[in-house]
């Protein structure tokens, strides 16, 4: 065989073990979300990157606020071995908060709340977490319904698959 083929089967075989990583990840976390009867504020989903965690801010937020309710079930996790970004969302009505000029100020704010929850109550290693604010701009559905703005208004925490990703 030549060495484009022999490239494309190992290519192919780590598409394999990345997409059984996903699968591990996604059964872990969906086990976990039963299991604690989250089914209704929290989402999985999976795309190229590893398992996405989709969570209401209701749940974890007041509205407009982006200190963390202290009542909130801020989950998780099964404390993995992969590096975790966490991702804050809004929906597209402007705020109106001399705090937060923005959605997107509000969203960044938001997702570093929870990397801060993470590192400080949940001993997870600083050096495996990001976090990252979209505001308004990466719906899940069309802003235009009320319960639509309310999907669009959540924090993803993606855990990111690796080959080398493991649970602790």
């Amino acid at each position: 065989p030549d060495e484009s083929s022999a490239q494309g089967e190992q290519s192919g075989d780590g598409y394999e073990l990345l997409n059984r990583e996903i699968n591990r990840i996604y059964q872990i976390v969906k086990g976990f979300v039963e299991e604690e009867g989250l089914g209704a504020d929290v989402r999985l989903r999976t795309d190229r990157r590893g398992v996405i965690i989709d969570i209401s801010d209701n749940i974890l937020f007041d509205p407009g606020e982006a200190k963390l309710k202290s009542d909130s079930r801020i989950l998780l996790i099964v404390a993995f071995d992969n590096n975790i970004i966490v991702e804050g969302h809004t929906d597209n009505v402007p705020i109106n908060r001399s705090v937060f000029p923005t959605n997107w100020e509000l969203s960044v704010n938001r997702a570093t709340t929870v990397v801060r929850y993470f590192v400080e109550e949940r001993n997870i290693a600083p050096n495996r977490l990001s976090a990252a604010g979209y505001g308004e701009y990466r719906p899940v559905v069309p802003n235009d319904t009320s319960e639509n703005k309310a999907l669009n208004r959540r924090v993803n925490i993606l855990i990111e698959a690796t080959l080398e990703g493991g649970v602790q």
